[in-house]
């Protein structure tokens, strides 16, 4: 996109649009928003500015989860519709507010991950090295717990116990 040059938001309206862009319109994202006590921080914001916080929120959801169920149709642009799923998908929805509320806050969602910073403590004789740990992917818990059901394990962590023998 060049400068002054508006993309019209295209929302995905359950049919498995082939040009859809985000899961939320404008519109509903400001409802959203005014129902959960963000309409400071978000209400600002221009209509470009939230377009591309939706468009960038959408993209995160279709790039980091993994999703129950089948695509609706092999040619829709989104990950939803699915076939596991009535549309419009609440959760999903608001799994798309919240995002786009932390994209527009944060300039975007995904943390690029660099080399560890390693750091090295020594009192006395005891010497110790270690790797920081605050680098990388930033979790956003909400999305995660408003998405479960949704996901085929998403973000979340499994862990399987078995009795030993």
């Amino acid at each position: 996109m060049g400068r002054g040059l508006t993309v019209a938001l295209i929302v995905e309206d359950g049919t498995g649009l082939p040009n859809a862009d985000s899961y939320l319109s404008v519109l509903a994202a400001d409802a959203y928003h005014a129902a959960m006590g963000n309409g400071l921080a978000w209400q600002p914001l221009n209509t470009d500015e939230k377009e591309a916080a939706l468009r960038r929120a959408t993209q995160y959801l279709d790039t980091r989860y993994r999703w129950r169920g089948e695509l609706l149709t092999p040619t829709q642009a989104l990950a939803w519709p699915r076939t596991s799923a009535q549309w419009p998908v609440r959760r999903l929805q608001d799994a798309t507010a919240e995002l786009a509320l932390r994209a527009a806050e944060q300039g975007g969602l995904y943390a690029d991950e660099g080399p560890a910073a390693v750091k090295s403590e020594t009192v006395g004789p005891i010497s110790v090295t270690y790797a920081d740990a605050q680098r990388g992917q930033v979790k956003f818990t909400i999305v995660d717990d408003l998405l479960v059901g949704l996901t085929m394990g998403g973000n979340r962590m499994s862990l399987r116990v078995e009795r030993a023998s």
